[in-house]
């Protein structure tokens, strides 16, 4: 069954040029994607190629010259407005690139203690220490915080909220290798207890650590959907020439990722 279910979803937005005349950009030319219920599907692109954008249309949070196009549909149902409202925070959880998304009034402790379905203060504590976040983090506001930190607190939330799918943009930045192995632990221990994730990365080896399934961005479009053994043996199972190069390209292959964008 598929929980999550993006037809022919376009993404634009008008801009306005000398003397007045707006012109449409096309960010997002043409997806179409499914999210299986249970597995972690990642989808990975270039820093700066719009794919956070997917996530921004999923969750109706696009800013307002955009222009969104296309069906999204949720556990079977058109992800409407209403339905929106209904699921977001509850059984959709999202875990945004920004770390500006935390409440400035509030410690972290209490933002925390809203997403808990039950008063289970204790486990709240238990999640944090995980991620190195000590019991002075509670007592801190997200202006104190570093941009690791944030991060890890952003993710914690995640897991205390209890959500049946997550949706993760760029969700390990700033974090050192033991922190984010540790995110990935958490992430796949989510998946065996029945969560459903999909996570938007520019970080490959992340993507591979944990999903399922990969989807490469590139120019607008998911250029190509494959199990995570496709990308084994340099890419060996994989069908777009673009996605070979990408993976041929990583630095344990004896080459740099940057030349990708430039070959």
């Amino acid at each position: 069954m598929n929980i999550l279910e993006v037809k022919n979803l376009k993404v634009s937005f008008y801009q306005y040029t000398r003397g007045l005349r707006r012109r449409r950009l096309d960010i997002i030319k043409n997806i179409s994607l499914d999210v299986r219920e249970g597995e972690i599907m990642a989808i990975f692109g270039a820093s700066g190629s719009g794919k956070s954008l997917l996530a921004a249309a999923i969750l109706g949070l696009l800013p307002y010259n955009g222009l969104s196009e296309g069906e999204i549909f949720y556990k079977g149902q058109i992800l409407d407005q209403d339905l929106l409202d209904r699921v977001r925070g509850r059984e959709i959880f999202f875990i945004p690139q920004s770390i500006t998304s935390l409440n400035p009034l509030l410690k972290t402790r209490d933002q925390a203690r809203m997403t808990l379905k039950r008063h289970d203060y204790p486990k709240q504590r238990e999640v944090y220490q995980s991620f190195g976040l000590g019991s002075d983090v509670d007592d801190m506001y997200p202006r104190e915080l570093s941009g690791g930190m944030a991060r890890r607190v952003l993710v914690s939330d995640a897991i205390l909220s209890g959500a049946d799918f997550i949706l993760a943009d760029e969700p390990t930045p700033g974090m050192d290798k033991e922190a984010t192995d540790e995110i990935i632990s958490y992430f796949k221990k989510m998946k065996k207890a029945g969560k459903t994730l999909l996570l938007i990365s520019h970080d490959i080896n992340m993507a591979l650590s944990c999903a399922d399934r990969i989807g490469i961005f590139y120019d607008g479009e998911i250029i190509e959907v494959g199990d995570r053994s496709a990308f084994a043996n340099k890419g060996a199972g994989l069908a777009n020439p673009y996605s070979k190069r990408l993976i041929r390209a990583l630095p344990e292959n004896g080459m740099d990722l940057d030349r990708i964008e430039n070959d």
